[in-house]
């Protein structure tokens, strides 16, 4: 499928019923959220995407990697597809698309849910504080290895690594990157396209579209130190339209790969039914 001049890999993972569309994160591809795809095919026919310059997707043809242009992507796909009032399953930068979408466009999206989604107050506002120490550890990274069994043994005692499960670990290893000419494995998202998306981060209000969004929304949020949006867990709670929000103990940024069942337990149960009463923490 080609979306706004990007040729779009899309994953269908089966199941009956309306469709539900599940979002990745930057620098990761649809591929890594089997156990939830799986998970979700109970409540509906579930697909997933890879975004522009990710996985096995084509780079936008005019080097824009903003967040706009996921957005964009999203809404593209959602119409080519033929579809409205969907339910939808976003993680981190993803989330942050899913749900501002779900504001402007509340015709393609009816309910989701946002796992971790990145949003701040204010282009300096300190929970952006991640954002120059990714770029300059993106741009630093690895992006050749001898194997995937090399990768996965590099990776599974690192952070933010060490805490995922291992079988969503072994599948990034092995579906994140591709063969090269000499038979080692290379990223797929390649580390310039990664940090792009780091780098235009502050131009996108994700935290205004979420909150004026009328579209139910159940925002989950990391309670580890590593969560990027746990310090505007409480103004979400209060000032969500239609929702509420989720503090999982014991996970970070990563819920959907530390957690994937308690994730798509939360996401079947929300996703199934209809509006909730009023908005506040679950």
């Amino acid at each position: 499928m080609t979306v706004n001049g990007i040729r779009l890999h899309t994953l269908d993972w089966g199941g009956e019923g309306p469709p539900i569309v599940i979002l990745h994160a930057t620098g990761f591809l649809g591929r890594i959220y089997r156990r939830l795809a799986e998970r979700l095919r109970a409540i509906g026919h579930v697909y997933s995407y890879d975004q522009r310059a990710h996985g096995d997707s084509s780079p936008a043809p005019d080097g824009d990697y903003t967040w706009d242009a996921t957005m964009r992507d999203l809404e593209g796909f959602i119409s080519a597809m033929g579809w409205s009032g969907i339910r939808a399953v976003g993680h981190s930068a993803g989330a942050t698309a899913i749900g501002s979408l779900a504001n402007e466009r509340p015709d393609l999206i009816s309910r989701a849910v946002l796992l971790e989604p990145v949003i701040f107050e204010s282009p300096d506002a300190p929970e952006l504080g991640w954002r120059n120490p990714f770029i300059e550890r993106t741009l630093k990274r690895r992006r050749i290895f001898d194997s995937v069994d090399a990768m996965f043994a590099n990776f599974e005692k690192k952070p933010p690594y060490n805490t995922w499960r291992k079988d969503i670990l072994r599948d990034y290893c092995e579906f994140g990157t591709r063969p090269t000419s000499d038979g080692k494995r290379e990223l797929k998202c390649a580390p310039e396209v990664e940090a792009k998306f780091y780098e235009t981060a502050r131009d996108f209000d994700g935290l205004g579209r979420i909150l004026r969004c009328i579209a139910p929304l159940l925002v989950i949020f990391g309670a580890r130190g590593d969560s990027l949006g746990a310090s505007l867990s409480g103004k979400v709670a209060g000032e969500l339209k239609h929702g509420r929000v989720i503090d999982v103990e014991d996970a970070g940024h990563f819920v959907p790969m530390e957690k994937p069942d308690y994730a798509a337990e939360q996401a079947i149960e929300f996703l199934s039914f209809g509006p909730p009463s009023r908005s506040g923490r679950g």
